[in-house]
């Protein structure tokens, strides 16, 4: 059987893993092209992974400054509002909001960053006059277990070597870490027009599906606290009202749609058993006509952090956490494998329980 050697090519299963605020983070990222030879690993995992078979993994923990780039002080900077562009690229508004991430191109006369760079930054202060940019990785301080596990490998068919993946950004950049508060303190996502929608009628629509693949994971993400046995409350779109007590309860792909969230999950709460676990799963695939605008300003790591606030808001969030599935393989006949490049659409979760 091929071991993992510099003469094997094949896909690693990346789990990373952190806690932060008392919640517990796990992203999912399929490594898609790995090169013994070429590829930059976190630190001690190449030489671990040498020699080990299909199915088998190594981890490691991470304390700051040991995988995230280090944090730095001459990252957080402040600057005059006039600084902040006021407008996407879209030509959408940009409302700043004390916690959320924006591009670094969005801050004018930055001498590092071009206009169309998108590393985002944390905005942590905010007055009339000025704000406060963190440009540093919002893992910077956080401990991250990474495990990598080896799907499949077979022999280089050709003397070539091909291309360089930085392992490390590609699982843990751009998304990781924003889904969680900064300095403790809750963000502010809200803003007047937030819960607004294009389709002001509550007519019936049918949320954009995902792909076969995404299902499945999500199944596997819901599998990890809801049991055959247990009476599950589903509060998704199109679902009649409850009636009696549930052990469990879920909303999928609906989330993203409701104009008065905590209320409705408020009113779920009062059906669930003490102790009763609450999952919410979404996608980054909405109708346009129905979402709530403030879910399309968001990065999607961040809607994860807004839905652990509906959940805090409920007094759900004991035992809380996000689960996220990315860069997954899609099925060959999927009518948009082309265009998709065979990716499958990413999973986010959100979970709390119920006091006890």
């Amino acid at each position: 059987m091929i071991t993992f050697n510099d003469t094997a090519i094949g896909a690693l299963e990346f789990t990373v893993q952190w806690e932060q605020d008392g919640t517990t983070h796990e992203e999912q990222f399929l490594g898609r092209k790995f090169n013994p030879v070429n590829d930059v690993f976190p630190r001690g995992m190449r030489k671990a992974l040498e020699g080990k078979k299909p199915g088998e993994s190594v981890s490691f923990t991470y304390e700051p400054r040991l995988c995230i780039p280090r944090h730095r002080e001459s990252l957080i900077q402040s600057f005059d509002m006039d600084r902040l562009r006021p407008k996407t690229v879209q030509g959408s508004p940009i409302i700043a909001r004390k916690g959320r991430f924006y591009p670094q191109g969005h801050i004018n006369g930055l001498l590092d960053v071009y206009p169309d760079t998108l590393t985002p930054f944390r905005l942590t202060e905010l007055d009339e006059d000025s704000f406060t940019a963190d440009r540093n990785h919002p893992l910077a301080n956080i401990p991250v277990t990474i495990t990598a596990t080896i799907q499949y490998m077979e022999e280089r068919g050709t003397g070539t070597y091909g291309s360089l993946t930085h392992w490390r950004e590609k699982i843990c950049d751009w998304g990781p870490g924003m889904q969680a508060k900064h300095d403790g303190e809750p963000t502010d996502f809200f803003h007047p027009a937030f819960f607004d929608r294009k389709n002001t009628e509550d007519t019936p629509f049918t949320p954009p599906s995902v792909d076969v693949t995404a299902k499945k994971n999500l199944e596997k993400a819901y599998a990890r606290f809801i049991r055959p046995d247990m009476r599950v409350l589903d509060f998704s779109m199109g679902t009649e009202r409850p009636q009696g007590k549930f052990d469990a309860a879920v909303c999928t792909f609906s989330i993203e749609y409701m104009h008065r969230p905590v209320d409705i999950i408020r009113y779920v709460s009062h059906f669930l058993e003490p102790g009763a676990p609450i999952v919410i799963g979404f996608s980054n695939t909405f109708d346009e006509s129905n979402v709530i605008q403030g879910w399309t300003e968001m990065h999607e790591f961040e809607r994860m952090g807004l839905v652990l606030e509906y959940l805090r808001f409920t007094k759900l969030d004991n035992q809380a956490g996000t689960l996220s599935f990315r860069n997954d393989w899609r099925q060959k006949d999927d009518p948009l494998f082309r265009e998709t490049k065979g990716i499958s659409d990413p999973i986010y979760v959100v979970y709390g329980h119920k006091s006890k």
